[in-house]
């Protein structure tokens, strides 16, 4: 008999289930704090989301290319030591799959993995989607897991032995089905990689200020390519043609996705706002009025939007969400150029510790 849990906590941002995993199980970790603050600036969506119909969530800001669904936030990031293995290899090696998972727990691993939720949560049809798993108590015959709940809130449970076993057992065809579907190609699994030793060589994984402000600078001039993304700044309009078009077509429902994440981001601005000011990096205090004027104010628009899926978009305020998201940009835009000032001035009085920097800002400027 055994019990283990490894460290999680409370994540910042749960809109989405492999985004809150993450967040959740790094801020556990203070040792990631500078590269959590580094990260996760630049933003992207569909240029004219409002036609892609089956990617209406596609508003990311996660590594700023469209990878989110393949998990790359987990695979490419270095804090995580991350694995795969096939689920076939899984029931061949192991007497269970439960037995895999203990195993894992035990080697500080975390699992990532698709479950059938109808099982535990009684849904009449099957239920597919992934879960974090972070620890096993054997006296209690409970897996401790961590998902989405049924109105989409990333949240703690726990699943008995008897429903994990019978959850686990997925169809082969479910695994793989493609991006947008979200579905892994086996069983995931990883660690943090809290000694630096581990790290490969370079500071990847630590503070990068250079980073951090040239990926602001970018956010809010971002660049204009004739890709199939709009970045930056301007995914604000891309969200506003949506809503005029439900609001024109009267469609019975709206999808609020992307407006979830786009109040994550509000979310982990304002943290990284009252981070850099207490590192000294900036001269001046925005956390107050980010928060104020742009995250709350987000957050107004998305809870708006929910609504008015919830009534079915009868009446459906495509007009008053578009001003409300004008209003958020235009704050935003103005709290934002000042904090890339102080920082473009921080590491102008620091040129030497930060030469290389300086030299690739001012070939970004050669070509810009």
């Amino acid at each position: 008999m055994g019990a283990r849990k490894l460290k999680i906590t409370e994540p910042i941002i749960r809109s989405f289930g492999h985004q809150a995993a993450v967040h959740s199980i790094l801020s556990a970790y203070p040792e990631t704090e500078a590269w959590l603050n580094c990260n996760y600036i630049q933003m992207f969506t569909l240029r004219n989301l409002y036609t892609a119909i089956e990617r209406l969530g596609t508003v990311d800001f996660y590594y700023q290319y469209y990878g989110d669904f393949n998990f790359y936030e987990m695979k490419a990031n270095p804090w995580l030591k991350f694995m795969s293995i096939p689920d076939e290899m899984v029931k061949s090696r192991w007497d269970s799959r439960l037995d895999f998972v203990r195993e894992c727990i035990e080697k500080d691993y975390y699992v990532y993995i698709m479950l059938n939720r109808s099982i535990y949560r009684g849904h009449k049809e099957p239920n597919y989607h992934n879960a974090l798993i972070w620890g096993y108590d054997d006296a209690a015959g409970k897996i401790h897991a961590a998902d989405n709940n049924p109105i989409g809130k990333f949240v703690f449970e726990e699943i008995c032995y008897g429903d994990f076993e019978k959850a686990a057992d997925i169809p082969a065809g479910e695994f793989g089905l493609g991006d947008h579907m979200g579905r892994p190609d086996g069983i995931y699994f990883f660690s943090v990689m809290e000694d630096s030793i581990k790290h490969v060589a370079g500071t990847n994984h630590m503070m990068q200020i250079g980073k951090l402000q040239h990926d602001l600078a970018r956010y809010l001039d971002p660049p204009q390519t004739l890709s199939d993304y709009v970045f930056g700044i301007d995914c604000y309009e891309e969200l506003k043609k949506y809503c005029l078009h439900v609001e024109e077509n009267r469609y019975g429902h709206c999808d609020w996705r992307g407006l979830c994440s786009l109040s994550d981001h509000k979310i982990l601005m304002t943290r990284r706002l009252e981070y850099l000011s207490q590192k000294g990096y900036l001269a001046h205090g925005y956390r107050d009025l980010y928060y104020e004027k742009v995250e709350k104010k987000c957050l107004a628009a998305r809870n708006l939007l929910v609504k008015e899926d919830v009534k079915g978009c009868r009446d459906f305020q495509g007009k008053k969400l578009c001003v409300l998201l004008d209003g958020v940009k235009e704050e935003e835009m103005g709290i934002l150029s000042k904090v890339n000032g102080e920082l473009e001035g921080y590491l102008d009085a620091h040129m030497d510790e930060y030469r290389e920097y300086h030299m690739e800002r001012d070939n970004d400027s050669c070509y810009g």
